[in-house]
């Protein structure tokens, strides 16, 4: 019997895949591991330690959307030997973003080739059945998918209550997923570093109690807004927001890097980037026409995609522009489902247009805004 037809649109998906990877590709200049210059002068708002502290009583609810520009879950506890700063030498790739349904973080220990990831989702962001069922799916079959925005984990294992809540171990205990508040849901995992991302450490006691300490100490509801170094002048158009921000840690301290920003059919349309690091900034065609043009004193290669439902420009500095590097502007100019044009591309008028209502700040973060749009 022939089976029924796909439900699955597959080229509509295969769209949506390209988009996205090209929001990453353009994320790569900032979010390169390299360190950032130590000299900074940074407002003493921004700083936030990692020493140990009272554990608090678990989060009474959970949002249901998060600010993207105010980060809302972070490290309130590291072990010796791990930290979220840059540092060189590493060979990892920093996943800090701070999106309006996750955060995560990640934290490394270069000498001993370890990575802590921690993913916190907004309220109902995870398919997950009642606590109750999981466990007894656990019982019935040894584990369990559990979907979430972004990611996904499997569930090998009840783990010990964290802070009091239901936890479950993940990857057989080389992870922990907990509900840190009613429909809301973190994991944290542990993986040795290696390009191209880490492979999960085999479970020991040692790592589940290295897990379930850092777990209990994870911090919600913070309070402290990004900074960057640029600032997109004009409103926006009709029904766009920004919907995630990249950030880069250093000595205790955020720095925003980027920001993707767009209507809800396609929260990517526009991804603008640019901070201060060292080494030269990534530029590469990644398919499309290229050409360069010169803007603000400096080169700029300036690509163009023209399929039929793939229409994109994209604007890559290919030298440091008023102190800052990494700067990149990509914009979607077609709906991802539907292949027509995207309202309000044409309004911003496009990558170039987009370059000419960007004011770049500069250097010194005492000049950074908390509010990189308006």
């Amino acid at each position: 019997t022939p089976e029924p037809p796909s439900a699955v649109d597959v080229d509509a998906a295969r769209r949506r895949g390209s988009r996205r990877l090209r929001a990453r590709r353009a994320a790569l200049p900032v979010l390169a591991v390299v360190a950032l210059a130590a000299a900074l002068t940074v407002p003493g708002g921004l700083l936030y330690g990692h020493s140990e502290r009272t554990v608090a009583s678990p989060v009474v609810g959970a949002p249901w959307q998060f600010n993207p520009l105010v980060p809302y879950a972070s490290f309130g506890w590291l072990p010796p030997g791990y930290s979220e700063s840059l540092a060189n030498g590493t060979d990892f790739n920093p996943g800090t973003t701070s999106a309006t349904d996750f955060v995560s973080r990640e934290a490394a220990a270069p000498a001993a080739g370890r990575l802590l990831s921690l993913q916190v989702e907004a309220r109902d962001m995870c398919a997950v059945n009642t606590v109750t069922d999981l466990r007894a799916i656990i019982r019935a079959h040894g584990q369990d998918q559990v979907a979430c925005i972004d990611a996904a984990f499997t569930v090998t294992g009840a783990a010990p209550n964290i802070n009091g809540r239901p936890a479950f171990w993940t990857d057989h205990g080389s992870g922990v997923a907990w509900e840190y508040a009613p429909d809301a849901w973190a994991e944290l995992s542990l993986s040795g570093i290696a390009a191209g991302g880490g492979k999960p450490l085999p479970p020991t006691a040692a790592t589940q109690a290295l897990l379930q300490k850092v777990a209990a100490h994870v911090a919600y509801g913070g309070t402290t807004p990004l900074t960057f170094a640029f600032r997109l002048s004009g409103e926006l158009p009709a029904g766009w927001q920004v919907w995630r921000a990249s950030f880069d840690v250093s000595g205790g301290r955020m720095f925003g890097t980027g920001i993707t920003v767009g209507p809800s059919v396609d929260t990517s349309a526009l991804s603008i980037s640019a901070s201060i690091v060292t080494g030269s900034a990534l530029c590469e065609s990644g398919g499309g026409q290229s050409s360069y043009v010169s803007r603000l004193g400096v080169q700029w290669l300036y690509i163009v995609q023209n399929l039929p439902y793939d229409v994109w420009q994209r604007l890559c500095a290919t030298a440091p522009v008023d102190g800052l590097t990494g700067v990149n502007i990509t914009m979607d100019m077609n709906n991802p489902e539907s292949g027509t044009p995207l309202p309000g591309s044409a309004q911003l008028g496009g990558a170039l247009g987009v370059l000419s209502r960007l004011l770049l700040l500069g250097p010194s973060p005492a000049a950074w805004i908390a509010n990189p749009v308006n």
